[in-house]
């Protein structure tokens, strides 16, 4: 390795660590005094800018109010981005040293690759916030943005960079490919899939594992990975508890019950045990996840098709009357977080329904008559929803970067 690249090298070494004084030191090492001018110095002059860049990027400064008005220009991170971009290519296109140039090209690339990532962020933090499930669309999306990088930014000095860059799209590939399984409720692909996600996040963790301590005081901050890495986290665990839910009747016959709960336990969300408190709290007859049967389904156990998962574990008396009225509901049910309430006189029934996502639908049955201004009911079928749709989690790609 030439003495340029594996300086180079250390450097995205550094910041993909996290070590970002490590990295400002390993500049100022580097700096000649006395060719203040020179183009290698140009080059230096940026990098301090782009591990700062990168810091903000990992702390999900990319979400953050941008600051307009009639005197201040766009200081958001994506315009900080597209400044060193641009700074870098006025050094390529000097074509003074063949060296630099590579390297400048190369860092173009690897600014390109970011400034797409935040572009991407902000439409799963829109989609969250918007509450819609484009789960075929981010994954076409991400995709494209690896196909498109996959042959960039190769040279060994960014090997650290390009390492981390991948492990980051592959954990965001891993999720939404889960997310669009779960809707089919495919059992092995989703289960290879969450497995993939949490395998990946692991060994992103493990080279960051020298980043730098921040301290306040004498209190040192309870979680040091960078607020991205969390929110991947957070997203992977959300993604796990839905599948544990969906497939929480094939999951428990695998292990005991007491092993079962405790295992859910440590979920980010336990649905299960959510649903089991609110049934037994407010006597419901069941509450019930159901699929249409457009849905393919692992299960050859026709006899609880289409019923996912049930509390009490079997299919209700009144599962023929469920059916009918979901299939009379359906335009009302594509209405996004509509909550429909029948009363049967006849059975002196109240049947409560809501879509969870295409196709999936959660049924709530109590054998007595049921108001709509019951705000639990109401707000114990939103939560369960909007976790389920994991559009909570995108929501908080803002509160994270606080």
């Amino acid at each position: 390795m030439e003495r340029e690249d594996e300086f180079l090298h250390t450097y995205f070494t550094h910041v993909s660590q996290l070590c970002y004084d490590k990295a400002k030191e390993h500049i100022e090492k580097e700096k000649d005094p006395k060719c203040t001018a020179s183009t290698w110095n140009l080059f230096l002059n940026i990098l301090p800018q782009l591990a700062l860049a990168e810091k903000s990027y990992l702390d999900i400064g990319f979400l953050q109010t941008k600051h307009k008005s009639f005197l201040r220009k766009d200081n958001s991170l994506k315009s900080v981005y597209e400044t060193l971009r641009s700074d870098l290519k006025k050094i390529e296109d000097n074509k003074c040293d063949k060296t630099i140039s590579t390297y400048c090209q190369n860092i173009v690339q690897f600014i390109s690759a970011r400034i797409n990532l935040i572009d991407l962020y902000e439409q799963i933090y829109s989609m969250g916030v918007n509450q819609q499930l484009k789960y075929d669309e981010i994954l076409h999306n991400i995709d494209q943005l690896m196909q498109k990088y996959s042959l960039e930014f190769t040279d060994i000095a960014l090997i650290p960079a390009k390492a981390v860059f991948t492990l980051e799209c592959e954990i965001l590939e891993q999720l939404f490919k889960a997310l669009t399984e779960l809707q089919k409720l495919q059992f092995l692909p989703s289960l290879a899939l969450c497995h993939g996600a949490h395998t990946r996040l692991a060994a992103w963790e493990n080279k960051i594992q020298c980043r730098e301590t921040w301290k306040i005081g004498y209190v040192f901050k309870g979680n040091p990975l960078p607020s991205l890495f969390q929110w991947l986290q957070k997203l992977k665990g959300t993604v796990l508890s839905k599948f544990s839910l969906y497939f929480h009747d094939t999951l428990a016959q695998q292990t005991t019950p007491i092993d079962m709960r405790q295992l859910c336990s440590k979920l980010l969300h336990d649905h299960y045990q959510k649903i089991f408190s609110f049934q037994r709290k407010y006597d419901a007859a069941c509450v019930i996840l159901m699929s249409d049967n457009q849905v393919c389904c692992d299960t050859t156990d026709y006899d609880s098709f289409p019923i996912i998962v049930s509390y009490p574990p079997r299919s209700p008396p009144q599962l023929e009357t469920i059916l009918k009225m979901l299939s009379e509901t359906a335009n009302e049910l594509m209405s996004k977080d509509k909550i429909i309430y029948k009363f049967s006189s006849q059975g002196q029934c109240t049947y409560i329904l809501s879509t969870v996502e295409p196709n999936i639908y959660v049924v709530i049955l109590f054998e007595s008559k049921k108001s709509e201004r019951d705000a639990y009911i109401g707000n114990f079928i939103t939560d369960l929803c909007l976790n389920l749709r994991c559009t909570k989690v995108f929501s908080s790609l803002k509160n994270m970067g606080k």
